[in-house]
């Protein structure tokens, strides 16, 4: 009876160490189909993702931008969610806003003057020569001031008139649902991103002219920012291929670019909406679907 006993404890005993042994193996088998199917590469882990997401960057301790090889004024204005128009005028960049690569762009504060010191110098007296050079000049400007100008240059048109006109009408950029939306905290997106179809055409949403297209804005991609008005820039991300250049004019419907995307999500758009340079939701502005 004592033996009959001992024989069914230790089958239970083995009973319960198989049981703990297929227990571990099949955790240790899931853990190893999770690593297979979510492993992290270069383009996904989370940290990458959070610094190479659309964001407006903070602004540097020391206010200054540097200006890099492809910058303009709209992109560190539209980078830094300023008005580019009090970004210019807080550096005296007139209009066409031209910048040069190692300029240094103040974003912030009251711009100081600058002032130049000369070397003093020597009083020399005129001598019988110079006394007569001077007179005869003297007498020359005076004949001048008498003869009537024929070859004053005339003042041109400026090609760079500001854009006043309102915006009536707003077009979506492209055809599809909105998967993310508006967000104004913190320095995270402040835009909405659009799932698309492969190989459509991204469209402006409104007349402008081109003021930025190119891949300088981390977290952008290919990216086309539309200047609309004094007011209104709109910005087209994470594209294939860009189809417009620098001041080209555009109207709304117009193509800009071929749909791209950014990782696993594609096709893609993310679009964003400045009003004086600041973020606005593009979903109060677009029209209603």
């Amino acid at each position: 009876m004592i033996l009959i006993t001992l024989l069914m404890v230790e089958q239970r005993r083995n009973a319960l160490k198989r049981f703990i042994s297929v227990t571990i193996a099949s955790l240790l088998l899931s853990a190893c189909a999770y690593d297979s199917f979510h492993y992290p590469d270069k383009n996904s882990n989370s940290r990458t993702n959070a610094s190479s997401r659309p964001q407006v960057t903070p602004m540097p301790a020391t206010g200054i931008h540097k200006v890099q090889s492809g910058d303009t004024l709209f992109a560190i204005a539209f980078q830094y969610g300023l008005d580019y128009r009090k970004v210019a005028a807080l550096n005296k960049i007139d209009s066409p806003y031209v910048i040069y690569p190692n300029q240094k762009i103040r974003l912030i504060g009251k711009r100081k003057a600058l002032t130049k010191t000369t070397p003093p110098q020597k009083t020399v007296k005129p001598s019988k020569t110079t006394k007569q050079t001077a007179s005869s000049s003297t007498k020359a400007s005076s004949n001048v001031k008498n003869v009537k100008k024929v070859n004053s240059a005339k003042k041109l048109p400026s090609n760079n008139k500001k854009i006043t006109k309102k915006v009536e009408k707003w077009l979506w950029p492209v055809d599809g649902k909105v998967i993310r939306g508006f967000s104004s905290s913190g320095v995270s997106s402040k835009g909405i991103d659009i799932k698309g179809t492969k190989g459509h055409h991204v469209k402006a949403v409104a007349d402008g002219i081109v003021v930025y297209a190119g891949s300088g804005l981390i977290g952008y991609g290919k990216l086309v920012i539309i200047k609309h008005n004094e007011i209104y820039l709109s910005a087209y991300a994470y594209n294939e291929r860009i189809l417009v250049k620098e001041q080209q004019s555009v109207r709304a419907g117009d193509s800009l670019a071929i749909i791209g995307g950014k990782g696993s999500e594609k096709p893609l758009l993310h679009f964003e909406v400045r009003k004086d340079g600041q973020p606005v939701n593009p979903l109060n502005v677009l029209p209603k679907r």
